[in-house]
């Protein structure tokens, strides 16, 4: 059965409008609490790293705070496999509940831990563990969503409905830092260290609720109930993924990209503007700036649903790519001029890489794995690139800034950008794929293997 023959997707219902429905929200809102927090911990990392890390060097608690950080990372492909396994064999709807219900109370739960300086090192020890546990819900949260949201869209609007998806991580992070940067306007610098950081991390048990609630009222997609039926995944998930492995290897590649860009470019960046990481002084509005530029690359995207919807998703991804590795040098040197307008140009052009990035990845990522695998496949891919390269990313930019300079981050950007290029060229010509239109005008990539199989 045909999507498209779907009672949902019947009717004069413009294909931008059915994406925007009750299924996408009930899977984006999970996005949104997730990397709300995420924003949250790294507009917070000053005062984490005062309360959880014994440390007179403010640089030195940072860097301590973003090792915390990252501790998430580590056990987010442990989450990819279990919440991935969920995912292909229980349900897509069973899968956005469980990460769902691990995600919110961590969150909560770090808002309401004792300080080191009245607990010790136990402060410290709960923190990282709830960070574990985030990491496992993180896991098969963001993949999961996705998956969800693309099956359920029509064959000519999964681009779109992909790119969307990605808009919701920005939205989320936009509105961690937007929430940090009120509190901090709105109560003096001693509320703010007593209570106001806590405020900030249980506000997303409100959007947890809403997502529960919303998630129960929701239907697996039809792609996934008729595999189910025809008896697709009956087969032993190993040894299904085990025939796509070496695609599961070039896409972690692939997918670095997107978290080292986000993670340096508008959420560690952060930590140069206040000049944590160096002697020099608070750059004027660099705070309020990053917390408006980590809707940049949503908003280039949207002008691309509006303009172009039909925009090849592979061209996007790799001009993104060629963009930001272009770009890492000369956008390092005008952060390292600490005047609003460089940072500010700065930013804008790497929006524009990430964004072309964010727009075409998802569905590149959704194209490349069958249905029976497609969960647990993305969500490995996602969270290795993550944990081994994303997580990372504010520690190694960190320790470059600190003992060679603000431009010296840029070689990392400009190695991973290269990296995820070679990767995504390596896939396709591993696949022999080529990009063609479907019979609905969708621009997507079509294995030439599967014509000769037939």
């Amino acid at each position: 059965m045909d999507e498209s023959s779907d009672p949902e997707f019947s009717g004069g219902v413009e294909v931008k409008e059915r994406v925007v429905n009750k299924k996408f929200i009930a899977a984006a809102l999970g996005n949104w609490l997730e990397w709300y927090d995420f924003g949250v911990y790294a507009a917070l990392a000053d005062l984490l790293g005062q309360h959880f890390f014994p440390d007179h060097d403010a640089s030195v608690q940072v860097m301590q705070s973003f090792l915390a950080f990252a501790a998430g990372y580590i056990s987010r492909p442990v989450g990819g496999i279990l919440i991935g396994i969920i995912g292909d064999r229980l349900g897509r709807k069973c899968a956005l509940w469980t990460s769902i219900l691990l995600m919110m109370f961590p969150t909560f739960f770090i808002g309401c831990l004792p300080t080191y300086q009245t607990a010790g090192w136990l402060s410290t020890i709960l923190l990282v563990i709830l960070r574990l546990l985030q990491g496992i819900a993180i896991g098969g949260e963001y993949v999961s969503a996705l998956v969800f949201s693309m099956e359920h869209a029509p064959g000519q609007n999964k681009t779109i409905s992909g790119a969307l998806m990605s808009v919701s991580v920005a939205v989320g992070t936009f509105s961690g830092f937007g929430v940090v940067v009120l509190m901090r306007h709105a109560l003096s610098a001693e509320a703010m260290a007593s209570i106001g950081w806590r405020i900030c991390f249980w506000l997303g048990l409100v959007v947890g609720i809403v997502g529960i609630f919303l998630r129960r009222q929701v239907a697996d997609p039809r792609e996934f109930i008729d595999a189910q039926q025809a008896g697709q995944l009956s087969q032993p998930i190993w040894a299904a993924l085990w025939t796509h492995f070496p695609d599961v290897l070039l896409m972690i590649g692939v997918e670095a990209i997107t978290p080292v860009t986000w993670y340096q470019n508008f959420i560690w960046i952060q930590q140069v503007y206040e000049g944590t990481l160096t002697s020099a002084p608070p750059m004027p509005g660099g705070a309020e700036l990053n917390t408006f530029m980590q809707l940049a690359p949503s908003l280039f995207m949207v002008g691309i649903a509006a303009c172009r919807s039909d925009f090849n998703f592979l061209t996007s991804v790799r001009r993104g790519m060629a963009l930001l590795a272009a770009l890492a040098v000369p956008a390092y040197l005008l952060f390292d001029l600490r005047v609003f307008w460089a940072a500010f140009l700065s930013q804008s052009f790497l929006a524009i890489g990430g964004g072309l990035i964010a727009w075409g990845n998802p569905y590149l990522m959704h194209s490349s794995f069958p249905v029976d695998i497609r969960v647990m496949a993305m969500g490995i891919s996602y969270n290795l690139s993550a944990a081994l390269l994303g997580g990372p990313t504010p520690y190694i930019c960190s320790q470059l800034v600190v003992h060679f300079g603000v431009l010296s981050a840029s070689i990392w950007l400009l190695f991973i950008a290269s990296l995820s290029y070679t990767c995504v060229c390596l896939l396709l010509r591993r696949q022999g794929r080529q990009v063609a239109a479907n019979s609905d005008g969708l621009q997507s990539v079509i294995p030439r293997r599967i014509g000769n199989a037939a």
